[in-house]
């Protein structure tokens, strides 16, 4: 099966790792607060408990509606962010946050707070046209900035987002969350001096606040990818999330983090264990729903593989891996059709990917019926995946597994076939099978044809006797009406 290594964090099967988690920034600006208003001034300007004035990040006050507003969007956030989004829930917090926007007049930190939600309620589009209210109000404001740096990661455009990052660390030097994606940038791009800038980065960031999550799952990546050429790098990536569960046990990022390490020392049921608990936490996160089911796909739990695929798809329904993932765990369950559905979704998502065709030659050859139409079906498949995979190095096995010839040599003893232990690629086999299926079917034939005309013979055969028979009946019959005549 074509294969990717495991996932490590959030954002964004089988052939490459992806990038780590983009951070997503939570809650408003710290110039805001999160205090009640206790009183107010004259010009209605809000103040907090303590009798400051209440400011947005580009320095402008806030009216008393509008922190209202802003509060009571704060908080039903950070209740339903400890659940399940819905409609309802986020149609009512962008009301709350777009609210506090308009009493205030460019109120940045709500701008963007509305576009958090469109993002935890799966809408990129619109989230996107909120952080970029958000920058074009306060062009100096973290959260936007980097907001808007994640989505060209997302389309893969680190270039790009390293300026935005650069940008964003620039104008505001206590932005952790621009120190962290910058990290995972550089991460991204590899290389010594790469790994080496982005620890500085992260050490940056934790510096400003020295319980940043995101940072300790970035290092800890960081350290596991070092590890390769130096296995003592585990144990400090190991450490790392240690802290990290200390700060917060139910970080959902570290746990996924942390089993990829368990995989890498051949863990495999505390890596399991970790990858389950990961999506206990966070219902929603992909990745380690993603890396449960490549590693139960590994060990045959076709049912858990499914499962957690479907619950992939619930989160991201147009990723090509996920339904890649799932088409395996179908097939290994025996549900070809859906197998083969699995495969065709993946097919329409990434037209010039190999995979799905790989995967579907694979299901008709070793999965159907193994008739000729199967097998020739099977064939044009692996055609098509040895035209898109062309000299890439990813595909090379799985190019060798299908194309290797084995040359046919007789013994001189014996005369007969010997492979001399090589093993005939996949469109050998499907040319031999359909060969020995051609013969069989023209010894068919041929036995037909033969038990023919034997049965042709025996009924010549039995008419003859029965000719006899009369004949002799008649002579019989003829010499006892002779014999009477005599009398």
């Amino acid at each position: 099966m074509v294969r990717r290594r495991l996932r490590r964090v959030v954002v964004g099967f089988w052939l490459g790792l992806l990038a780590p988690s983009m951070v997503g920034c939570g809650g408003g600006a710290a110039a805001t607060g999160g205090s009640k208003v206790s009183r107010v001034t004259r010009d209605k300007r809000a103040v907090d408990e303590r009798g400051r004035v209440v400011r947005v990040a580009g320095g402008q006050t806030v009216s008393v509606d509008a922190h209202n507003y802003w509060l009571e969007g704060k908080e039903a956030f950070a209740k339903y962010e400890k659940g399940t989004w819905n409609d309802e829930q986020c149609a009512e917090v962008i009301e709350l946050f777009q609210k506090a926007s308009d009493a205030q007049g460019g109120f940045v930190e709500a701008l963007y707070m509305a576009g958090l939600t469109h993002e935890r309620c799966g809408r990129s589009g619109p989230a996107l046209k909120f952080y970029r209210k958000a920058h074009n109000v306060s062009p100096k404001y973290c959260r936007a900035r980097v907001a808007l740096a994640i989505e060209a990661m997302k389309r893969g455009d680190d270039s790009h987002a390293r300026r935005e990052l650069h940008e964003a660390v620039r104008a505001d030097p206590q932005c952790t969350e621009g120190y962290v994606n910058l990290a995972i940038v550089q991460h991204r791009a590899g290389g010594e001096e790469n790994n080496r800038e982005a620890l500085n980065n992260l050490r940056r960031a934790l510096a400003i606040n020295a319980s940043y999550l995101p940072a300790f799952n970035e290092m800890a990546l960081i350290y596991l990818d070092e590890a390769r050429g130096n296995k003592k790098m585990l144990d400090l990536a190991e450490v790392v999330c240690s802290q990290a569960q200390k700060i917060d046990k139910d970080y959902a990022p570290i746990y996924n983090t942390w089993g990829l390490i368990d995989l890498r020392r051949d863990k495999i049921i505390a890596a399991a264990a970790k990858f389950k608990r990961a999506i206990e936490l966070d219902p929603q996160m992909f990745e380690a729903y993603m890396n449960f089911g490549q590693l139960t796909l590994g060990f045959r739990g076709y049912a858990d593989a499914k499962d957690a695929f479907i619950k992939a798809l619930e989160a991201h329904p147009d990723k090509f891996d996920a339904h890649i993932g799932l088409g395996m765990a179908h097939r290994g369950l025996e549900e070809n059709d859906k197998a083969k559905a699995e495969y065709e979704k993946a097919m329409k998502l990434r037209p010039r990917r190999a995979e799905p065709y790989y995967n579907l030659g694979v299901l008709h050859q070793d999965f159907m019926n193994a008739q000729p139409a199967e097998l020739n079906q099977a064939a044009k498949y692996y055609r098509s995946f040895l035209a898109k995979a062309g000299e890439a190095r990813r595909y090379a096995s799985q190019v060798s597994e299908i194309t290797r010839v084995c040359k046919r040599k007789k013994t001189r003893r014996k005369r007969k076939l010997k492979s001399h232990k090589c093993i005939a690629g996949r469109l050998q086999n499907i040319r031999d099978t359909l060969q020995a299926l051609r013969e069989m079917e023209k010894m068919e034939r041929e036995m037909a044809k033969m038990q023919e005309m034997q049965k042709e013979q025996e009924r010549r055969e039995q008419e003859q006797l029965k000719r006899e028979e009369e004949r002799k009946k008649k002579e019989k019959g003829k010499k006892k009406e002779k014999g009477k005549r005599k009398k």
